[in-house]
């Protein structure tokens, strides 16, 4: 037996050692990156289910339309009934997320700048993709549309 062929086991050895290793470097990675909550209190909501489905019924029965634009740092939304007149809502939010990171998100308030038509200066942390949700509430009506942007 050759010297050089003593060492053979202890590769096994290694080897396997080595895989081991890998697979903590891995687990440790899976379990300290993401923590795999998709929503903030997923009980609750799966619970307000139904209101959910209520509120979309009552957005639905307004027949209300908005169109959300978004042009060099400038957020647009545009609300018309369903006869085409401008919806003077008393108030109009805009909600920015972004889906490929959380932490990110923040509010506007958009101001009126003509009858049916908000408007609001926007910079985002970032650039890329970010999700808007326009709120608008007129009284007791409530309408939400939500757009996906790329902020350039």
């Amino acid at each position: 037996m050759q010297s050089r062929d003593k060492w053979i086991p202890r590769y096994f050895v290694l080897f396997f050692a080595f895989i081991a290793l890998v697979n903590g470097v891995m687990v440790w990675l899976a379990v300290n990156t993401h923590t795999g909550l998709v929503t903030e209190h997923p009980y609750e909501k799966g619970l307000a289910y139904n209101q959910v489905v209520n509120a979309e019924q009552a957005q639905e029965a307004l027949g209300w339309g908005g169109n959300i634009a978004f042009d060099k740092h400038m957020l647009t939304f545009t609300l018309l009934d369903r006869t085409g007149a401008a919806v003077a809502a008393d108030r109009v939010t805009a909600h920015f997320m972004r889906p490929t990171q959380e932490g990110m998100d923040f509010d506007v308030t958009l101001s009126p700048v003509a009858d049916g038509m908000w408007q609001a200066e926007v910079t985002p942390p970032h650039n890329g993709l970010w999700e808007v949700r326009v709120y608008a509430e007129q009284g007791s009506n409530r309408f939400q549309q939500a757009k996906r942007i790329v902020v350039p």
